[in-house]
């Protein structure tokens, strides 16, 4: 192989890479601007966080965190909910982002208020479990809040 098409290859990669992170960014844009221009009391708030991931906190005590998954190129998104001492983290659900932009298949990462309706979707587990335990008067701790549930993703 020649240098020349090693750096077009290089390129090749590069773009790609570069697009999909910028897919990514726009992934992040549309769902902030959901949650923070949303009517609906979300109980959401913005928390600090590195610039690779978003982080939310909900009803003041639990965090959640939205990622891209590990490795180059990645294509899963990544949604975690974790005790506010950052003492257990559950993976909650994964969604795919494609190089288009398109969320699942039928999202697209530019439409802040589906982009809120699948995360909303995504992270329904905690509500639910919330939402349980508080009826039946339970403390809630991470692993009886999402209990036996499965991966949605």
């Amino acid at each position: 192989m020649t240098i020349w098409e090693i750096s077009e290859k290089a390129d090749y990669i590069a773009n790609r890479h570069r697009r999909q992170k910028d897919q990514w960014h726009t992934y992040c844009n549309s769902l902030v601007q959901g949650i923070t221009l949303s009517k609906a009391h979300l109980h959401h708030a913005m928390s600090c966080t590195s610039d690779k991931d978003l982080c939310f906190v909900l009803f003041e005590h639990f965090h959640i965190a939205v990622t891209l998954a590990e490795g180059f190129n990645s294509h899963t998104i990544e949604y975690y909910v974790e005790n506010s001492d950052g003492s257990d983290k559950q993976l909650i659900a994964q969604a795919v982002l494609s190089p288009d932009g398109q969320v699942d298949g039928v999202i697209s990462n530019r439409n802040r208020e589906q982009v809120l309706e699948h995360y909303l979707e995504k992270i329904s587990p905690v509500y639910n479990g919330l939402y349980a335990a508080i009826e039946l008067g339970q403390t809630v701790n991470l692993s009886r809040l999402l209990g036996d549930r499965t991966l949605h993703s």
